[in-house]
């Protein structure tokens, strides 16, 4: 057998055939190794195509989502704003000689009808969260969506539900207790309720108003805060998101 190699490998030297054969043999592996490699660099680039498709699809579902969110805050913070100013007001009627009834009606009646409900939609977040936030390619997106929803969000619902509320169930007592308050049908509306101010003097010197002001303004500060940061926070991701998603 060795012989016969021999034999055919001699012959093939002699007729310089060896040489060809082997160099055809190199070019035939070569072409098998780049068939192998383009057909991995496709799949490469197959994966990364989906990826990036995954990834401006959930990019642009969390941007509707903000869109609406910032836009109910938007229309939140000056309402807010202007509960305070009526605090203020009320705060600097105690040294007025000359307290304007119709102003102290106005003015007890913003804070009196205030309330706040905020419902901030989290699943498109939720859903980029569960599918791997390093989905998320920009570094600086990924880390304000985290700041956004792991924590402001996070911290303003926490003082809105459990600090906030409760205050205002505080408001409700004390205002009940200083006020004389009578229903009043509307029509078409129901019923709505009409503060009776009968010695607004005496009311603005009660201990209990200075109660009503000092326990029922000082969280809505903070709530101003919260609800500010959040919007900000939304702002400037929804701009960032904007130029991630028209590259």
């Amino acid at each position: 057998m060795f012989k016969f190699f021999r034999r055919v490998r001699q012959a093939l030297l002699s007729e310089n055939k060896f040489s060809k054969y082997l160099l055809y043999a190199i070019g035939e592996i070569a072409l098998v190794m780049i068939g192998i490699l383009l057909a991995l660099q496709v799949n490469n680039w197959n994966e990364e195509r989906k990826s990036r498709s995954y990834e401006l699809s959930m990019l642009s579902e969390v941007n509707e989502v903000m869109a609406k969110d910032v836009q109910i805050l938007k229309n939140w913070i000056p309402h807010l704003k202007n509960v305070r100013y009526s605090f203020n007001r009320l705060a600097s009627m105690k040294n007025d000689q000359e307290i304007n009834k119709d102003s102290l009606d106005f003015h007890l009646r913003t804070i009196k009808g205030y309330g706040i409900v905020i419902t901030i939609n989290k699943a498109p977040f939720e859903a980029i969260k569960s599918g791997g936030l390093d989905r998320i390619t920009n570094l600086e997106i990924r880390k304000n969506l985290s700041n956004l929803y792991g924590f402001h969000i996070e911290n303003m619902e926490r003082w809105v539900n459990e600090v906030q509320r409760v205050e205002l169930f505080t408001r409700n007592d004390l205002i009940h207790e200083l006020i004389n308050i009578r229903a009043k049908p509307v029509e078409g509306s129901g019923v709505t309720s009409e503060i009776i101010l009968e010695n607004p003097t005496a009311l603005v010197a009660d201990p209990k108003f200075d109660e009503l002001l000092e326990r029922s303004s000082w969280p809505l500060s903070n709530t101003i805060h919260y609800l500010t940061a959040v919007h900000e926070l939304m702002v400037i991701l929804i701009e960032q998101i904007d130029q991630e998603l028209t590259q």
